[in-house]
């Protein structure tokens, strides 16, 4: 198996957004004994390989740093950040969230420095988590351009990686991103496949809190699962 994996925030809240801490050092542990490798991105999208999986977060919310780094750093894993560099020191809750969607404290910018510090790559998520298909090309490249900036002259890197908002894209934005990035991320819940690097899908990790579902992800009947929830997903036109 091939995939990116999607997370928001780390706790205990009901939220699909949220991924309990202990599910997610049982994760770790469960890849680790299968030998399923935890990659960078870089590593999981070079040319031949086969399997492994990439941890990425969305947003920027502070329990990455608080609950998440910790479990990180003791298996030894590497992970990406997808970072709304606006909301940095402020709560998720920006123009365009759902009014019923869970309020999450956001990272600092001192949080973010350990976190890079630590082995996080921050990449590129926009600076206000717009809808890329309601602006224009001009509007789109200073939503990208702006937190690109900013983080590359807070943290010393470049995003090499990108997320679309709310998972939200059209050939438009899939164009503008591929202007900037080596790779751009859907929300379409899938493994990695021959798909375009402008448009690769990730799986949640909302889907993946069962012990017996992580020790056996690679088997076909887990496949199966995951291309079920995509057909339901696809139905309910959240896909």
């Amino acid at each position: 198996m091939r995939a990116v994996i999607t997370f928001h925030a780390i706790g205990q809240d009901a939220s699909p957004l949220s991924y309990p801490a202990a599910a997610l050092d049982a994760m770790l542990t469960a890849f680790r004994h299968s030998g399923l490798p935890v990659m960078t991105l870089d590593d999981l999208l070079a040319p031949g390989v086969t399997r492994g999986v990439a941890l990425t977060f969305d947003d920027g919310m502070a329990s990455l740093h608080d609950d998440a780094l910790p479990i990180l750093r003791r298996h030894e894993a590497p992970a990406h950040l997808f970072l709304t560099t606006g909301a940095v020191g402020g709560d998720n809750h920006w123009y365009g969230q759902p009014a019923g969607a869970p309020r999450y404290p956001m990272l600092t910018w001192g949080q973010l420095e350990a976190l890079h510090a630590g082995g996080v790559r921050i990449e590129g998520h926009t600076a206000s988590h717009p809808d890329l298909r309601r602006l224009t090309p001009d509007q789109m490249d200073a939503e990208m351009g702006a937190a690109d900036t900013l983080i590359e002259q807070r943290l010393g890197r470049l995003p090499a990686y990108f997320a679309y908002p709310y998972g939200y894209h059209d050939a438009a934005v899939r164009a503008a991103a591929k202007r900037r990035y080596a790779a751009s991320f859907t929300t379409e819940l899938a493994v990695l496949g021959a798909e375009p690097p402008e448009r690769l899908p990730r799986l949640d990790s909302h889907y993946l809190r069962s012990p017996a579902l992580l020790k056996a992800i690679e088997g076909a009947p887990v496949g199966l699962y995951f291309r079920l929830r995509y057909l339901l997903r696809a139905l309910r036109g959240t896909q």
